[in-house]
This record gives structure tokens, C-alpha cells and sequence, in this order.
């Protein structure tokens, strides 16, 4: 955006010391009077090892999180820098709000200049409310990516048409364009849309807090992330993006890497696990994250889903850039990717058919098999991933591979592997019945290639009885050939040099 001329009206001066008593954001208020047309804010901090964030409430609300940005944030009625939202300048009291997100020493300075202008530096960009849009009508199994940056968090820099472009030379139908901890994107992302036919845009939030980060997708308004300030918890945040109609979904929750990713980890205890929708069980780049973190998220998954929580299976690129390159850190748009059963491409279809556990997540990218799980009833119906049989005397289960031919099927029940049978042929189905237990039951199928897992389904449930079991001898068995057991991957070491490439992330 290029910067036009306006007088100042005044200019407030603000520095000081930050520690890290009184909890993790430090308040700087300033007065705005009538007659403010933007409001500039210019701030610094140490430096690398003293990392501050910046975010701007107005007296009706929030402005605005720019996180780690180093530009000035502009904040004005017609248009506003990234991160910050446009609109009216309400006269009152403003507040600053410093995020500490890294304080070496325990303590950290900040400087800041308060600009208040006459008239608007910024001219306006293309901007529309939200309209929901359905591209597609029909049921089917539509593939996206459900964690993507775009320049409007302050760490990336992903253009609409970048993410777009990728997305469907990819063979995408959606993406979730999930900027940190502000709205700023959804009006952008609307007039955007306008002019696609093909891929669908779905508003979204990475709130990312110093002890987790989580999707917050399908929503309209600016989730409060400040965790520790004025009530905020883990708790509120679900609540707020559940009171809104939209699902959270808990972000790379096991990738533990310190400093090097400020609160990546998910480390809430009082998360209401109940009211969260999903977990992405895969982010980023398969030869790094796949082999360290994803294991430890699979198992976190069962974990949950053993104290009786229904997650369903999601993964993200966690792309900043949209430039479709590979390798180190980066995984391009795609890699993973989410395949979800909608009943349309819409972005509330998609929200109610994650939220219903219709998905299979590919780990390493749109071209990786599919595999299809169903159960039949004791009508013989097909009940699909997220539902529950009930009234059957044995779980009677069809996996169906496409473009598998060679890979390994895995079946899982209550997060143990009980069944493997070798895949042959670009279609291929294997049927397999078990006795009940006649406690809940959970199930879902694993494709592994090489010793490592790539496609992983959602579950769908049984709930059986015994007493309706079939006479002995005609329970089913495996309608297949069952292969040996695989072995998990022994990669660690490759991913280690992968992970020292890193790339420095700050906590928005």
C-alpha cells in the first residue's frame, strides 16, 4: 500500500520497562480524540532474545494483533495495514497491548510513537462482508488444506492469488486461510472469492497463544487469545469459536521445539476437549514433522479418544509463503492434505462434516492413496466414518483403497493394530468382521508405504451387543489375505538435521 500525505495532529511518546511478573501482556493506554482518521503505531523492541508482540484495542473492541510485525501498524476508517482492521476511529481511551513473548533477561524495554492523523495515509483495497458461497452441490469427498498463512499474519508473505493458484494446480477444492490471532484477512478474502469458481477460501484464526496454537475455522469475529488477561483461557477461546458456530482445531499439539516455535506445543490443561473438534495429526513437511511429531500426536489422539473424546483426523501445510516450494521446513499448500465427506463445497457444509469425523487425512500430499472405511448394520447399511453402529452382534468392516496398489492396510481398534492385509490392484477392498465386546468400540484404517504410515481415517464406532453375535463359525473372519506386521519408521535422525533447519518462528 502506498502511503499518501496527512497532518498530524499530535504524536505520543511511550517507553518503559517489561518484566515477567504481572502475567504475559503489558498495557500502554493513550487518549484519541474526535477528528482521527488513522492512528499510526511505531514500536521496537531488543531485538532477538528479548521478543515482544503487538496488538491494538480500541474503546469498542479489538483493532487489531500484529504480533511480531516490525512495520508501523496503521489503523484507519477506510483502510488499514495488515493485521489491523479498518474502520470507524472511536474517540476515548486506546490501549497498546505488549505481548511478552520471549524475555531472555526476564525482562525486556519498549518504545513507542503514537501518530494521530487528520486524514488517511492508506488507500482502500478490495474489500466485501461475508456471502456464503456453495461451489458445488453434491456429496462427495472434497480435498483441502486446512492450516494456510497469508500476508496478513506478520511471518508470511502468501498473496490470495499465490495460495489460489497452488491450491488447484494441487488439485485442491478449499483452504483454510488461518491468520494469526486477527480477522483482518476474512473481508479481503470475500471480495477475493468474488471471482473463483473452483477453490473455496474458509475464514479462519490460528489463535496462537505462548502454550498452544488452534484453528479457529467458520467464524466471523476476532477470538481473544490473550491468555491470563481479563479471564481468557484456554477455555474461553473454545467456547467463543463454539458461540460463534465454528469448530477449533488444535494445531500441531506435540511440536515441542522451545524457542525456535514460541508455544507451538499444546500445553492447556483446562482445554474442554469435549467442544474441540479435531487434531491435526500431520503439519508440514512429512520428512520432518511425520517422523518426530506425528507419531507422538497419534498417540496424544488415542489418548483423548480413550477418555471418550471424538476427534476427527485433520492435518495442515502450515504455508506462509504459497510459493510451492519444498524441503528444509517448508511443505507447500497440500502437504498434508484433509479429505472431508461434505454434502457441498461450502464452508458450512465443511464445518459440519468435520465436525461429524467425516475425514481421511493424507499425510504427505493429494496424490497419496485414499482408503474408505465403512460398517454395516444389522440391516447390512453402510455406516460411515463418524457414525455408530449399534444393535449387531459383530463389527462387519469394508476398507476400500484407490491408487494404493502395494501399500499395507492397517486396521486399528482402541488405538492397537489388530489386522494388516497387502493391497493389490489401483482398487481394491478387503472385508473383515469381529466379534463385539459389547463396550463402545472404535475404528479406523492406517495405508503404510515403507514402513511408514500415510493415510490415516477419522473412526467410526460400534456399539454392540454379544448376546447377537452369529452362531461360532460364521462370524465372517477376514474376507482377505492378512500381511505381516509393519514396522514404524526409523527416521529420527533424518528428521533431527531437518528440524535444526527450523525456521525461526515468533509467537503472534
Amino acid at each position: 500500500m502506498t502511503p499518501l500525505v496527512a497532518a498530524v495532529i499530535s504524536t505520543l511518546h511511550f517507553e518503559g520497562p517489561v518484566t515477567a511478573d504481572g502475567g504475559d501482556y503489558h498495557l500502554v493506554t493513550f487518549d484519541v480524540p474526535a477528528g482521527v482518521v488513522e492512528v499510526h503505531v511505531v514500536h521496537a523492541d531488543g531485538g532477538d532474545s528479548e521478543i515482544l508482540d503487538w496488538g491494538v484495542w480500541a474503546p469498542d473492541g479489538f483493532r487489531g494483533w500484529g504480533g511480531g510485525n516490525t512495520e508501523p501498524a496503521i489503523i484507519g476508517v477506510d483502510e488499514s495495514s495488515r493485521s489491523y482492521l479498518r474502520g470507524p476511529i472511536t474517540p476515548g481511551t486506546w490501549t497498546l497491548v505488549i505481548g511478552k513473548a520471549k524475555l531472555s533477561g526476564g525482562a525486556a524495554s519498549y518504545v513507542v510513537d503514537v501518530e494521530l492523523h487528520d486524514a488517511a495515509t492508506l488507500a482502500p483495497q478490495p474489500a466485501a462482508a461475508h456471502a456464503p458461497v456453495v461451489l458445488a452441490a453434491e456429496r462427495r469427498w472434497y480435498a483441502g488444506d486446512l492450516h494456510v498463512h497469508s500476508e496478513e499474519s506478520g511471518d508470511a508473505s502468501a498473496t490470495f492469488a499465490a495460495i489460489t493458484d497452488l491450491a488447484r494446480a494441487r488439485g485442491l477444492d478449499f483452504v483454510v486461510v488461518s491468520d494469526h490471532n486477527t480477522v483482518s484477512h476474512h473481508d479481503r478474502l470475500a471480495a477475493f472469492q468474488q471471482d473463483l469458481d473452483d477453490v473455496l477460501l474458509l475464514r479462519g484464526i490460528e489463535v496462537t497463544t505462548y502454550a498452544g496454537h488452534a484453528c479457529a475455522i467458520g467464524v466471523a469475529a476476532y477470538v481473544d487469545h490473550r491468555v491470563g488477561l481479563d479471564g481468557v483461557s484456554a477455555t474461553t477461546i473454545v467456547e467463543d469459536v463454539v458461540a460463534q458456530g465454528g469448530l477449533v482445531s488444535i494445531n500441531h499439539p506435540t511440536l515441542d521445539l522451545g524457542d525456535a516455535c514460541i508455544g507451538c506445543a499444546w500445553e492447556h490443561d483446562d482445554t474442554p476437549w469435549d467442544d474441540v473438534t479435531a487434531i491435526e495429526l500431520q503439519t508440514g513437511p512429512y520428512d520432518v514433522t511425520g517422523v518426530l511429531f506425528t507419531p507422538l500426536a497419534i498417540e496424544l489422539w488415542d489418548r483423548l479418544l480413550d477418555d471418550g473424546h471424538r476427534l476427527a483426523a485433520v492435518g495442515g501445510s502450515d504455508d506462509h509463503r504459497a510459493d510451492g516450494e519444498a524441503g528444509g521446513t517448508q511443505s507447500p499448500i497440500g502437504s498434508p492434505t484433509t479429505m472431508v465427506l461434505a454434502d457441498a463445497l461450502s464452508e458450512a457444509a465443511l464445518v459440519d462434516a468435520i465436525a461429524a469425523g467425516r475425514t481421511v487425512l493424507k499425510l504427505r500430499g493429494p496424490d497419496d492413496p485414499m482408503v474408505e472405511l465403512i460398517a454395516r448394520d444389522a440391516d447390512g447399511e453402510a455406516v460411515g466414518l463418524g457414525d455408530t453402529v449399534v444393535d449387531v452382534g459383530s463389527a462387519r468392516l469394508e476398507v476400500h483403497v484407490t491408487g494404493g496398489d502395494g501399500v499395507t492396510a492397517e486396521l486399528w481398534r482402541d488405538g492397537a493394530r489388530i489386522e494388516t492385509a497387502a493391497v493389490t490392484g489401483a482398487d481394491w477392498t478387503g472385508q473383515f468382521a469381529y466379534p463385539v465386546s459389547g463396550e463402545l468400540e472404535r475404528y479406523r484404517v492406517e495405508l503404510v508405504d515403507g514402513g511408514g504410515r500415510i493415510t490415516v481415517t477419522s473412526h467410526l464406532y460400534v456399539d454392540g451387543d454379544p448376546a447377537l453375535a452369529p452362531p461360532d463359525g460364521d462370524d465372517g473372519g477376514c474376507g482377505c489375505a492378512a500381511g505381516g506386521p509393519t514396522a514404524a519408521a526409523d527416521g529420527a535422525m533424518l528428521a533431527l538435521v531437518g528440524l535444526a533447519l527450523w525456521r525461526r518462528r515468533r509467537a503472534r
